[in-house]
């Protein structure tokens, strides 16, 4: 007779269950810092799940220096405002234990498991806070994905940054709000052509390959008239993000393996935000976050060497560590969007799991192209980040099992899973032996708009700087 034990069935489980004399726990995974979740600020979101809630940005009154002439009353000012949505969505994850497993198991599988999943929980809500820093940091520019004659309709890499315009001084416009395009709400656009040079069309309509998915790829209605294009032509909205490509151009795909990142760029972008007037965080500085690549790359720049001749044993030296400069804390951040970060990236493929509006391959290719990896640089109360509480969700159904919050340490450092809902189901099966355990996240990561002051840029908290490393 076969033998069905859990054991003798797998072979994962038969590999852990003890022979000889095994430590009876799991040791620690390599885990990244989770420092994008921080910069968000908190809210609570009082609504339901798929509900939408609208929030209110005030502009600044236009400075009026004449002097009032004898006798007149004084002027009546209007004031400017701009609104963003904000819609939750739900998140999470869950693992099945079988305690007869853990039990024979030389380590237990059951605690391991809630382990590995709070960690989980902690990663996903990095990668979205880290999605809706970037995307809104590249906002507006694209690439037109494959050659294209006389078309109305255009294809682009990536829809990022097209799908809605704000038009306060047309009749029929959104007046405050960032609404999606149309004929009555278009958006202006410079299509760069190979061919025909640099044209002004407008969008007024947007198709996206994923249906919900506002950063993939997708096609444009063009009003105006209609563009030839060849492969990766430019486009770029008349509301895009200030940005730098280092060593120019208007895409990744003027980006080669010298472009690498320098102090001057990232001073060229503090200064652009300060011109805007974009606050400082409350430690009295601009945060900037970049791989080891990119501090790298600094620390071999000549400016920054001379900051710092004669002064070997600085912590900045001994330490490999940028720390504090150019008015920026630096954070050494090992989640930044590159081809081994981003999921699909090591293809040059787009991924709805992780709905990063950029590319990470310059012209497209994981086999001819230059990875690209990217600095980004925030203010103070750019990202919200709402949640649903949990208590809302409880229904006259009750609860079976528990609720809590989860508290996990990986290699002595405590994660950050604020917000997140740890789930433990009593085992419900027949010979009440299998466990789930879960973790869920009600919510989501805003990136506020400032279009009613300063240029004409939508985002102005979150800007970044894109450069190229040696494959």
């Amino acid at each position: 007779m076969a033998d069905f034990s859990t054991i003798v069935q797998s072979a994962e489980i038969r590999a852990l269950v003890q022979d000889g004399i095994l430590e009876r726990k799991f040791n620690d995974a390599l885990f990244p810092a989770l420092l994008f979740i921080s910069e968000a600020t908190d809210d609570d979101f009082p609504l339901n799940v798929g509900d939408s809630m609208t929030f209110t940005g005030r502009g600044l009154l236009t400075v009026s220096a004449a002097p009032i002439m004898p006798g007149q009353d004084l002027p009546v000012a209007s004031m400017t405002y701009e609104q963003w949505n904000v819609s939750i969505n739900k998140y999470g994850n869950s693992i099945d234990s079988d305690m007869p497993t853990s039990v024979a198991a030389a380590a237990s599988l059951f605690l391991s498991n809630s382990h590995t999943l709070g960690l989980n929980g902690g990663q996903t809500m990095n990668v979205l806070a880290r999605d809706t820093f970037f995307n809104a940091a590249m906002s507006g520019w694209g690439v037109c994905d494959g050659a294209q004659n006389a078309v109305t309709t255009l294809r682009v890499k990536r829809i990022n940054g097209f799908t809605s315009a704000r038009n306060p001084n047309l009749a029929n416009g959104s007046p405050v709000q960032y609404a999606p395009v149309s004929t009555s709400n278009p958006l202006t656009v410079t299509v760069n052509q190979t061919a025909g040079g640099a044209v002004t069309r407008t969008v007024t309509g947007f198709t996206a390959d994923n249906a919900g998915d506002l950063y993939g790829p997708g096609t444009l209605t063009l009003a105006g008239g209609a563009v030839t294009v060849a492969d990766r032509d430019s486009i770029l909205a008349i509301d895009r993000t200030d940005t730098v490509f280092v060593g120019g151009g208007n895409s990744v795909d003027a980006i080669g393996s010298n472009d690498i990142l320098k102090l001057a760029d990232v001073r060229s972008i503090i200064a652009t935000m300060e011109n805007n007037n974009v606050p400082r965080h409350p430690d009295g500085y601009f945060h900037c976050h970049l791989d080891a690549i990119g501090e790298l790359q600094v620390q071999a720049d000549s400016e920054w060497r001379q900051l710092f001749t004669a002064m070997p044993n600085d912590y900045r030296f001994a330490q490999f560590a940028i720390g504090r400069a150019a008015g920026a804390i630096w954070f050494k951040n090992t989640v930044c969007p590159t081809p081994t970060t981003v999921v699909g990236g090591s293809t040059a493929t787009y991924s709805t799991n992780d709905p990063f509006g950029g590319e990470v391959w310059s012209n497209g290719s994981a086999t001819t192209g230059v990875p690209i990896h990217r600095a980004l640089v925030t203010g103070f109360d750019g990202m919200k980040r709402y949640t649903q509480k949990t208590d809302a969700q409880i229904t006259e159904a009750g609860v079976t099992g528990k609720v809590g919050q989860f508290s996990i340490t990986n290699n002595g450092i405590t994660v950050d899973t604020n917000k997140l809902t740890m789930i433990i189901r009593a085992p419900l099966d027949r010979a009440q032996e299998k466990v789930a355990t879960s973790w869920k996240w009600v919510g989501n990561f805003v990136e506020r708009t400032d279009g009613a002051t300063g240029d004409a840029s939508r985002y102005k908290r979150a800007t970044c700087v894109q450069y190229g490393a040696a494959s």
